[in-house]
């Protein structure tokens, strides 16, 4: 037996080096061609979905026509605005450099009030300033004027 003989080429190739499954063992013969699958794929047959902006909903009401204060965080009416009902501080915080928790001191700048607690707060300080509720509408039309200003003074 030559290693370099043909038999012994043909035969390690074959077994590549590895040994031969027995009869009745895991290694199954892979499909000569491709097999259409055994089950369809269920239909589902869908309602027509009801919209729901056809349905009256309070909540929908509700988030439509409330306004967010950027000033208290607090939801308001328009119709309902007015003096004294927003409690607010004007000024600047200041607070530990780094991220907040619920136990962080913040100090306001405006009046010297301080708070104890980020979220949720633990002991609030007393708003120094109240007045009118202002919504991120407001604060962006008194930005556009304010940079009208500016461009018309130049």
């Amino acid at each position: 037996f030559h290693p370099k003989s043909e038999t012994a080429l043909r035969s390690i190739s074959r077994m590549d080096g590895r040994p031969m499954p027995g009869p009745g063992s895991a290694f199954l013969s892979l499909p000569t061609k491709f097999q259409k699958p055994q089950a369809d794929a269920p239909v589902v047959k869908h309602d027509l979905a009801t919209d729901i902006c056809d349905q009256e909903d309070d909540n929908l009401n509700r988030l439509l026509t409330n306004v967010r204060c950027v000033r208290c965080t607090k939801m308001y009416k328009e119709n309902e605005n007015k003096d004294g009902v927003c409690n607010y501080h004007p000024g600047p915080t200041q607070t530990a450099l780094r991220n907040q928790n619920h136990l962080d001191r913040i100090t306001f700048l405006c009046c010297g009030g301080v708070q104890i607690g980020f979220n949720p707060i633990l002991n609030p300080a007393e708003p120094c300033k109240s007045g009118r509720h202002f919504s991120a509408e407001d604060r962006q039309a008194q930005i556009d004027a304010a940079r009208g200003f500016r461009a018309a003074a130049a």
